[in-house]
């Protein structure tokens, strides 16, 4: 043991030795880390990017553009980085917007590249040479946006070009196409409500100054559930309006098994669109702009009855088996109706031997599509205890868009009842094909007397949120 040690203590000198022996000076060299200004003016902007792109569509109805080279006179935009790869959440993109505060455009950028917030870290001033570089448009349909009549947007990608579609550019010409400035600013987030974004806010940063995660998703973590595949979506419920935004997170993040915070506060994330571009989500650079440390929520308030519940005697009791037409459906005391005076209904179909009444923003057209089902009048006088029961489905899920009320002063016409919430159980998922239909769980509604209709609502938007859902087997039972 004693021998051991000082072989150890002359290993040490030995190596001491070795390394002071190759410093001449006896000090270590510190490696120059300066960002020196580059020499570069731009003459350009990122909205002249996209004005570029909507001219070459305008002129030959391509969703592509090539900016050209020109040696003599290169074309320079400058932006500011708004997103990091540094927690996994971004992957071979910088998102760049053309200012500090108040941005009027924001884009893209595909590299062929990874660990970019090391080098381009949010904040970060940077040129980007176009030449060679092309731009397309994705609104996860076509160039609508043109004329987009049902509210569809997408988003500017920059890259380089393969075949006839935009892809990364390729590692060894990043440094001929982005240029660091020595400025690293600090982003100030623009403060918006979800009900006033535009095309415009797309690829930039944006701030709720109050929202929390819906109330349904507090158990979940970012991205860490069995049923996430390659990003998980939770809903951000905006405290003011009561609108909501998809929150993407990469199964890839860091911090994908974080539990989502349970408060409310002030929501910072890069506005973009889906993988598929079909649909607005919010991605965050960090746990931590989720800065939901407000206890108090802002959940709308639910109806809440106390005792026990169940019987056998049943008040309502639809299957809608035979209710397979909008006729047969508006003769048994059903109402569907659409809030903005669309076409798109809650309307009967059926599936391997079952009837149910389904329906979808999908391919309606309508942006935002506000569409209600209403049951017939349900009486509680007859009865305690009673017990409100149904199962819903969905499809395609890429988002919450249901929601269920009751109200006790209905008459024909949903914007002058009043409507309660009920706290249900509704279906989730898959993001592709169909669920299978489950139950809402039971709902206490015995504090209420009289005649009440159950309402199931359904917010949505071609362009936004188009999950389909389905109801089946709406139940009322007392004693």
């Amino acid at each position: 043991m004693k021998t051991n040690k000082i072989y150890g203590f002359l290993s040490f000198l030995m190596i001491a030795f070795a390394i002071t022996s190759c410093v001449d000076d006896g000090s270590f060299t510190v490696p120059n880390v300066t960002v020196e200004e580059p020499n570069i003016t731009p003459n350009s902007t990122i909205l002249a990017i996209q004005t570029a792109l909507q001219q070459e569509y305008n002129s030959n109805g391509d969703v592509v553009y090539s900016f050209y080279d020109n040696p003599d006179n290169p074309t320079y935009v400058e932006g500011y980085v708004v997103s990091t790869d540094a927690t996994g959440n971004f992957y071979k993109k910088i998102i760049v917007q053309d200012k500090i505060e108040n941005p009027t455009a924001g884009i893209e950028v595909v590299l062929n590249k990874t660990s970019l917030g090391e080098t381009y870290e949010v904040g970060r001033k940077i040129y980007i040479k176009l030449d060679g570089l092309s731009v397309s448009y994705d609104d996860g349909e076509s160039a609508s946006w043109i004329n987009p009549t049902n509210g569809i947007v997408g988003k500017y990608v920059l890259g380089a070009l393969d075949g006839d579609q935009v892809d990364d550019i390729p590692s060894t010409s990043v440094k001929d196409h982005i240029f660091r400035s020595a400025t690293v600013a600090d982003i100030v987030p623009t403060s918006i409500n979800l009900a006033d974004i535009t095309e415009a806010h797309i690829n930039t940063l944006i701030q709720l100054p109050s929202a929390q995660m819906l109330k349904s998703d507090l158990t979940k973590t970012f991205a860490g559930e069995a049923s996430d595949e390659y990003d998980g979506f939770r809903t951000i419920f905006e405290c003011e309006t009561e609108k909501t935004i998809l929150l993407q997170t990469s199964t890839f993040a860091s911090f994908k098994s974080n539990l989502v915070p349970q408060g409310r506060g002030t929501f910072t994330a890069v506005l973009s669109k889906d993988y598929a571009s079909e649909f607005l989500v919010a991605i965050a650079n960090t746990p931590s702009d989720l800065a939901f440390t407000d206890a108090d929520r802002c959940d709308p308030p639910v109806l809440e009855c106390t005792g026990s519940v169940g019987g056998s005697v049943v008040v309502l009791d639809e299957d809608f088996e035979s209710l397979t037409t909008a006729a047969a459906l508006t003769a048994a005391g059903w109402t569907s109706v659409n809030a903005n005076g669309g076409t798109t209904l809650f309307a009967p179909t059926n599936f391997s031997g079952n009837s149910y009444v389904q329906v979808s923003a999908y391919r309606s057209g309508e942006s935002p599509l506000e569409a209600w089902l209403v049951s017939p009048a349900i009486n509680l006088d007859a009865t305690t205890g009673e017990e409100l029961t149904f199962e819903t489905n969905t499809g395609y899920d890429n988002g919450k868009a249901l929601s269920v009320y009751i109200s006790s002063d209905f008459t024909g016409d949903v914007s002058t009842a009043t409507w309660l919430k009920v706290d249900a159980a509704l279906s989730e998922g898959p993001s592709s094909g169909y669920n299978s239909f489950s139950s809402s769980g039971s709902i206490n509604i015995s504090c209420l007397s009289g005649d009440v209709h159950v309402a199931f609502k359904y917010d949505g938007a071609d362009g936004g949120v188009t999950t389909t859902f389905q109801v089946d087997n709406v139940k009322v039972t007392g004693n």
